[in-house]
């Protein structure tokens, strides 16, 4: 009884805080889809620990990949314009914190999502989950506009950390017995 209270008691602040926000209502309904992955008959099927485990790494990894990418680009700049934007810098942290925060809140529903359709599928299970993926980073244009195109590189970069950590974990399992 008490863990029911205290899972109507944060759903219910959520959805107050989402719903009587001044966001557009595409962000409020995609938000409240998450929020509902906490629910305990949800999340038994979507998360379980070890996945859960590799889509933080998974996402984690994206988020260092594609802000080293942008580092690399920003020096690149500073070595052919030979000045130095310190600014730059602080824009690199900031993309690192927005691609950590999009892979966590809504990468890691969508790949789980992925997971969970595509179980059954032995043949197409690969492409089925690529465009599942590349699918939720296009309906991101929702909310996000032309910024989508990041959206749509995260996306795409977290599929692929997301398969070569599932591979490496299924390859050590087969291993190991």
């Amino acid at each position: 009884m008490y863990r029911a209270f205290l899972y109507i008691l944060v759903l219910s602040i959520l959805v107050f805080v989402i719903w009587g926000s001044f966001f557009e209502i595409q962000l409020k309904i995609t938000l409240s889809l998450i929020v509902l992955t906490v629910l305990p008959f949800i999340r038994k099927k979507l998360y379980k620990d070890e996945t859960l485990f590799r889509k933080g790494k998974a996402a984690l990894y994206a988020s260092l990949f594609l802000t080293a990418c942008g580092l690399l680009m920003i020096m690149g700049s500073m070595l052919l314009h030979k000045e130095m934007d310190f600014a730059a810098f602080g824009f690199i942290v900031f993309l690192f914190v927005i691609f950590l925060f999009g892979s966590v809140v809504y990468g890691i529903p969508v790949s789980s999502f992925s997971d969970l359709v595509t179980a059954q599928t032995t043949r197409y299970r690969l492409p089925l989950a690529f465009l599942i993926h590349l699918g939720f980073g296009l309906l991101s244009y929702l909310f996000l506009g032309p910024l989508m195109y990041f959206a749509v590189i995260v996306a795409v970069v977290f599929f692929g950390i997301d398969e070569i950590l599932q591979k490496k974990a299924s390859t050590q399992i087969k291993m190991g017995t």
